[in-house]
């Protein structure tokens, strides 16, 4: 049976709508309890104009509150959604025109990740690629992360140097400064991940050769040498000296050993955000990592995936795999067949 067809006779409007794009659809979308209440977050700091919490693992937390409206099937074609997001993307204008401080402290860092690659992360995937502010961060994002990517350079650590003040159990993870002398990290994060999944298809061939090789530098070799923390020293903070500003993407090895529990929860959506590239599609992760959800398909052809691949829970981020449901019903019969169809249809789609 069709997967599409069946999800479209039994799934919910943002389901419906996320698939089809048919505008019939908003108007039903919009009385989802779910996609209301998402909504409805993104609206009140919309017009308290508040800037601040923008990430973590909080649900009142800008990074979730975009990423879950994007999983809701909310785009730019629907009204409420779009007048809330103007005020974060005429802020995001007027940041990127903004002079920044001239030192390195960890509040210039936080001002080009927080209110660069996190506010226009899941912009272009909720139907604003073309604005200029979030292309221009999103090529700026591609082109700072290719100029490192293509040196096929895995020794990013300078443990040599004397970080005075520093956390000295950090000392010999602590990345080489000059990756972010200037305040932007070259090294690539998840949320570059996202930001430029969505851009894909608007880039043209330069900067989908460039997005390419920064995939490949994470699926490389070496890759595996780096450690799952990543801690940044920042000689100018006069509060701190070293922090953890993100973490390495873990991609698992399924031809390793079968995920935990803990590891299966980030699977499936991270599968999606990688099934956007050419590179990891050609890679051999991708079709281990298909052989592996292809466990969980039904006789009928459909998917029914652990509980843990489809979580919804409190407090736990949008990348992490903590917010996959798509506004359907939790106590239907059906609940865990149709969110795992639905992911694979996803998935399936961007394979093709």
């Amino acid at each position: 049976m069709d997967n599409t067809k069946w999800l479209l006779e039994n799934a919910g409007y943002p389901i419906k709508y996320s698939l089809t794009r048919d505008p019939s659809y908003i108007g039903p979308m919009l009385e989802n309890e779910e996609a209301r209440a998402w909504l409805g977050r993104l609206t009140d700091r919309a017009l308290c104009g508040n800037l601040s919490n923008i990430h973590g693992s909080h649900d009142y937390r800008y990074e979730n509150i975009a990423g879950k409206c994007f999983i809701l099937g909310l785009d730019a074609n629907v009204p409420p959604l779009d007048i809330a997001m103007r005020f974060f993307i005429r802020f995001l204008e007027g940041h990127i025109h903004a002079p920044c401080e001239d030192k390195l402290t960890f509040g210039k860092i936080y001002q080009y990740r927080d209110y660069e690659t996190l506010m226009a992360c899941y912009l272009p995937l909720l139907g604003y690629a073309r604005e200029p502010s979030v292309a221009y961060v999103a090529h700026k994002r591609a082109n700072i992360l290719y100029e490192f990517t293509r040196q096929k350079r895995y020794d990013i650590y300078r443990g040599d140097l004397s970080y005075p003040g520093a956390n000295k159990a950090w000392k010999p993870y602590i990345v080489d400064p000059e990756l972010y002398k200037d305040g932007n990290i070259a090294l690539p994060s998840i949320h570059d991940m996202i930001l430029l999944a969505g851009m894909y298809p608007h880039f043209g061939p330069d900067m989908k050769h460039k997005v390419e090789t920064i995939v490949q530098w994470l699926f490389g070799e070496g890759y595996a040498s780096i450690n799952d923390s990543l801690y940044y020293y920042a000689p100018d903070d006069p509060r701190y000296k070293s922090k953890s500003v993100n973490a390495k993407i873990r991609l698992f090895d399924f031809e390793k050993a079968d995920p935990s529990p803990g590891e299966l929860k980030s699977l499936l959506f991270q599968f999606f955000i990688f099934s956007h590239f050419e590179t990891a599609k050609n890679a051999r992760w991708f079709s281990a990592g298909l052989n592996f959800l292809d466990r969980y398909q039904t006789d009928a052809g459909r998917y029914s995936f652990p509980k843990e691949m489809i979580a919804e829970q409190k407090d736990c981020c949008v990348y992490s795999g903590g917010h996959m449901n798509v506004g359907e019903n939790k106590k239907a019969k059906a609940y865990g067949e149709i969110l795992s169809t639905y992911w694979m249809e996803r998935i399936h789609q961007n394979a093709r």
